[in-house]
């Protein structure tokens, strides 16, 4: 189905080649993982797949990419578009429409076909991904798993041979990411679509895929099947991405094989296991003394007289030096939330107090009391280089040089970008455009940093030096996230939103293990819990956790 021969291209303006003589060939019918560190090339492939390189960029391209035998250089858009579908990243970037059926049928008609068969393509397109139910509801009503779907419908209605999907889960919360992965699969197993999918979260979906390709520095690094590409997983960690727990644990306790289920990382460590007795030190809810820094009372507010509310008579304190992850499904109203407190939004219902200054409509917060990194970091990046980008807030602070100096190199060395500090913003990966966001806030050391979503399109090595250098650099940190892992890890407390109200909030441990809360919440148990409560435990999160109580 896709043959690569000696594929390499270089962007504009680039030194380097971004991909560099790819040899690759995936047989119809395959659902294929392309993964690996941020910037390793990954995105850029995928586009060479559906004739966006070399067709309309620039930058030099040698050698040659084939779908069903034929060249993508021979082919026009148009007939690529009906041999492979592009789902990008953020589905809100590809639909236009206001009501879902246009949106699927806009591709189709396109292409001049007759009526009956538009509407066959659309009706089998939204029964494909479960859509079907809801062909005339708004697209601005949908979730986030819901619009994700909807992209993916509006390229199956092209009827495409291929289906390109780039991080299609990287912005939903757990069961949104289920299920959208579900849908693919079934797509791939029932209707045969061969699927090529980029996505660093490769402990959300390692069970649905057949093979694994591993990039690095623009090459492919490994290419096997499934459990064969895990049982590298000293090479894969090495390179700074996430396993999926399960593998994790293979590794760390040294299994005669591979654990791809919960049920097999359970069953192995039984048969030679031994209990250690240490306890797990909880963190206190609040410190003593502590000093609120941001006070929500009673907030209430919605975006338009018609829609429901999005935050509901919400209530919150968060109190200096703390880290809080908000969490929930999409659409909770973690967003709004951080919003009212960067005082981007005034109060509707209710009152917002963020250092000591109450927020309203003609009153915000002086510069530099709040830094908030949005989730699509494009809509903050506008300067011409890295360099600049990051030193913009520093200068409208009126700094000292020396001060402004000092400040910057902390904030480009700590989140991996003193490589990239003369590259365009927009001309970087998905993670790299992230980091260059969030170093230009840390940098001006606001009283309060605020992030939403911050782990998207990271790779874990990229998730945790930025973590770390936010909890080095914020004295006060909340973030909206859909990562369970560095919730865990990070945060000193979990707010758990549902229905644009506080349903939970406490220590992490104590949120994890609640799994009703979660099921409510939109968020599910990690692996590591999973296989602990299999083996009797209660107060297992993380790898680590059970290498502390569990000896082979």
């Amino acid at each position: 189905m896709i043959a690569i021969n000696n594929l390499s291209f270089r962007y504009p303006g680039r030194d380097t080649a971004s991909i560099r003589e790819i040899n690759l060939h995936i047989r119809a019918g395959e659902f294929v993982l392309l993964t690996g560190p941020t910037g390793c090339g990954k995105s850029t492939l995928l586009k060479c797949l559906n004739g966006i390189i070399p067709h309309l960029s620039g930058g030099e391209c040698q050698g040659e990419v084939l779908i069903g035998g034929r060249a993508t250089r021979s082919l026009t858009m148009a007939q690529l578009s009906a041999k492979v579908g592009l789902v990008q990243q953020s589905p809100d970037d590809q639909i236009f429409a206001t009501a879902i059926q246009d949106e699927v049928a806009f591709g189709p008609e396109n292409l001049c076909l007759p009526r009956p068969e538009i509407e066959k393509r659309v009706e089998w397109a939204l029964t494909a991904v479960e859509l079907g139910d809801c062909r005339r509801r708004s697209t601005a009503a949908l979730s986030g798993g819901q619009k994700q779907r909807l992209a993916i419908a509006a390229m199956l209605a092209l009827n495409p041979r291929v289906l390109a999907l780039d991080e299609p889960i990287s912005q939903l919360d757990p069961q949104g990411a289920n299920e959208v992965m579900t849908v693919v699969r079934k797509l791939n197993k029932d209707y045969g679509v061969t699927v090529v999918m980029v996505e660093h979260r490769i402990h959300e979906v390692a069970q649905f895929v057949d093979r694994m390709i591993v990039m690095q520095a623009g090459r492919i690094l490994i290419d096997a099947p499934t459990r064969e590409a895990m049982a590298k997983a000293d090479l894969i960690a090495g390179m700074g991405l996430r396993l999926p727990d399960t593998v994790e644990i293979s590794r760390r306790f040294k299994l005669e094989r591979v654990a791809m289920t919960v049920q097999e990382a359970a069953g192995m460590l039984k048969t030679g296991g031994a209990v250690r007795t240490e306890v797990f030190a909880q963190r206190q809810m609040r410190r003593e003394g502590a000093q609120p820094v941001v006070e929500v009372r009673d907030l209430s507010y919605r975006y338009g007289k018609s829609d429901k509310l999005a935050v509901d008579c919400l209530n919150l304190v968060v109190d200096r030096g703390e880290r809080v992850a908000v969490m929930g499904r999409n659409g909770a109203g973690k967003s709004t939330l951080l919003a009212h407190i960067a005082a981007l939004t005034p109060p509707w219902r209710g009152a917002v107090q963020v250092a000591g200054r109450a927020i309203s409509r003609s009153y915000g917060l002086p510069l530099g009391t709040v830094g908030m990194v949005m989730q699509n970091p494009d809509l903050m990046l506008f300067q011409a280089s890295v360099r600049r980008e990051v030193d913009f807030g520093l200068l409208n602070l009126g700094l000292p040089a020396a001060v402004r100096a000092e400040r910057y190199s902390r904030a480009i060395e700590s989140l991996g970008l003193a490589p990239l500090q003369d590259d365009p913003p927009l001309a970087l990966s998905r993670g790299q455009r992230l980091r260059t966001a969030v170093a230009a806030v840390v940098a001006m050391r606001p009283e309060i940093v605020l992030l939403d979503e911050p782990t998207t399109g990271q790779d874990k090595r990229h998730i945790d030096s930025m973590m770390d250098g936010l909890a080095a650099q914020a004295e006060t940190l909340v973030f909206c996230t859909h990562d369970v892992d560095t919730a865990i890890r990070y945060a000193t407390r979990i707010v758990v939103m549902d229905g644009g109200r506080i349903i939970a909030a406490d220590r992490p441990r104590k949120i994890f293990a609640d799994e009703t809360l979660l099921a409510r919440s939109g968020l599910r148990p990690t692996q590591a819990w999973l296989v602990g409560k299999e083996l009797g435990f209660a107060d297992i999160f993380t790898p680590t956790d059970l290498e502390e109580r569990w000896q082979c």
